[in-house]
């Protein structure tokens, strides 16, 4: 339950930097729109920088034709001269700022949860084979109580000292032993 809070949590905030960041690139993408129509006027060619899918960008240049250019010259009456340039710097530094204090603020807040979950994380991996004599005892026990292979609980004990091995995992090599088995 406190995982999938903290998930809802997590894409809640991934949505919000969706959104956040969704507006600059479109922003960006008017702002570029603009400068390869300021380039075309300067030039009177056409210039235009296109975003592939893998995020790399694509410059190409084509003649434009003097009623393209007249075209494009009476689309754009009213727009900002050459050289004009509108930045905004500004919101953009607001928004990183603010992702930044974002993400310290959730990390301030979930740090502790997220260090035990890697903790745990890191204790369940599996430890791989037991021991070579450790298993040998373990079989030499179960071949000659191979009837009733339940070994009581001094029985464990024993054999805890003898292989070296925690209690629960002889316990689990007899559950397992007796599954694959008996």
């Amino acid at each position: 339950p406190e995982l999938d809070k903290f998930m809802e949590t997590y894409c809640h905030a991934l949505h919000r930097y969706e959104e956040e960041l969704s507006k600059p690139f479109n922003e960006a993408m008017a702002f570029l729109q603009q400068v390869e129509l300021q380039i075309s006027h300067v030039t009177r060619t056409e210039f235009r920088v296109s975003l592939q899918g893998d995020g790399s960008s694509r410059h190409g240049r084509m003649e434009g034709t003097e009623q393209d250019i007249e075209d494009e010259e009476e689309e754009d009456e009213g727009a900002r001269g050459c050289g004009e340039v509108d930045f905004e710097l500004d919101a953009s530094m607001d928004h990183q700022t603010e992702d930044k204090q974002l993400k310290e603020q959730l990390l301030r807040k979930y740090r502790g949860y997220i260090s035990t979950l890697k903790h745990e994380f890191m204790k369940k991996k599996k430890k791989g084979k037991l021991p070579k004599d450790a298993r040998q005892q373990l079989l030499d026990w179960w071949n000659e109580h191979y009837k009733w292979p339940y070994p009581t609980e001094t029985e464990k004990g024993t054999l805890a000292e003898t292989t070296g091995l925690d209690q629960k995992q002889i316990n689990n090599w007899f559950i397992n032993q007796r599954k694959r088995h008996w």
